[in-house]
């Protein structure tokens, strides 16, 4: 569906900062870009201009699903039959494997989810996701204010973004993280000889090659705006998580309470529907009752804003909790479920070791 604000930008200086700032683009190196034709059309084209000021070679653009074609893909069960959705997915490992360079600019088209984040784990390149945002159904005021906030926050001070997350990676690695919040979240877990993903914006040859753990295509993916930092090394998780109000399999189903004990959960309730989100999760496979991912934001650009009815750009803000439960493949994590799911705490405490990292949203180290 159509973008609902035509958001205006200077596309130019936009597609500087993917092409040679964040991946410092060389002659000849070769790029595939995913785009949406009806999303920033005036984007795709400067980042192809700037493709080519950089000498490098542009494999494709390629199009992702509107909805007609998504239609028919679902009626023909592209992404259902095994021996079909084998043959898709050949076929892109092998335009990935024509290319140094992936960019994911903004969709809001469907796309075959999964599909580029499997062959990043094993492919040698490396990447920008600038998805800005990808749920289009919000309202176009909604939409202006979410896309002024991530413009914000593409212009920043990267050395100094950088300093910050590995402050706070010092402190959470090898640490007793306890997390508490006023809902009755009382949370702990450790975090021995954590890796973090460093989503800092340096998506450049040098820093990916030295950088990425092995297996994960999160290290090659680096996010614009840029400020998480994550990781999947988690242990020992024991008590109580109690969300803000939540989408669950659809029903808005208010707060939602996770209870862990054995770095497993071992209990999901919700304010409402509760017999509903109990059969959901029941009806989930493999490693869906493991804590996959510890998200923290660093961006002082995307953190909360009162006026704004919406998290701004995924979590990346500073002082903003996300936890991911079930599958962690993507991030280069042992667990495989067909359960994955973000919950975001932005008004939490957190200690390390007994030192305050986030003191009620805010970052304070």
């Amino acid at each position: 569906m159509a973008i609902p604000y035509e958001y205006q930008a200077d596309w130019s200086r936009l597609a500087r900062l993917i092409v040679h700032q964040a991946l410092e683009t060389q002659p000849g190196e070769r790029v595939l870009i995913h785009a949406d034709p009806t999303y920033f059309p005036a984007l795709t084209e400067a980042v192809r201009v700037e493709i080519n000021r950089a000498g490098a070679v542009e494999v494709a653009v390629h199009a992702l699903h509107p909805p007609g074609l998504e239609r028919v893909r679902r009626q023909l069960r592209r992404r259902e039959d095994a021996a079909l959705k084998a043959m898709e997915d050949r076929a892109m490992a092998d335009l990935f494997a024509l290319a140094d360079i992936y960019i994911w600019l903004p969709t809001s088209r469907a796309w075959n989810v999964g599909q580029s984040e499997e062959i990043l784990k094993s492919w040698r390149g490396r990447s920008v996701h600038f998805h800005w945002v990808m749920d289009t159904t919000v309202d176009a005021g909604l939409f202006r204010r979410l896309s002024e906030i991530n413009e914000a926050a593409l212009d920043i001070d990267y050395g100094a973004l950088t300093a910050h997350q590995r402050r706070v990676i010092a402190a959470l690695r090898d640490a007793t993280v306890e997390i508490i919040d006023r809902r009755g979240t009382r949370l702990r877990l450790r975090l021995p000889g954590a890796h973090f993903h460093l989503g800092n914006g340096n998506a450049s040859k040098a820093f990916i090659e030295s950088y990425a753990r092995p297996g994960s295509a999160r290290d090659r993916e680096v996010e614009l705006p840029a400020g998480a930092i994550r990781t999947v090394d988690i242990a020992d998780t024991e008590g109580v998580v109690v969300t803000p109000p939540e989408v669950f399999g659809g029903r808005h189903v208010g707060s939602v309470r996770l209870e862990f004990a054995g770095n497993r959960i071992t209990a999901v309730s919700s304010e409402h529907h509760d017999a509903f989100v109990r059969a959901v999760w029941a009806s989930h496979t493999g490693d869906h009752d493991r804590f996959g991912e510890l998200n923290v934001g660093v961006n002082p650009k995307l953190a909360m804003v009162p006026d704004v009815p919406a998290i701004p750009y995924y979590g990346y803000g500073a002082g903003v909790i996300r936890i991911s439960v079930g599958d962690n493949a993507e991030s280069g994590g042992p667990y495989r479920s067909s359960y994955h799911q973000w919950f975001f705490l932005t008004d939490a405490t957190v200690t390390a070791n007994g030192k305050v990292v986030i003191d009620e949203g805010r970052l304070v180290v």
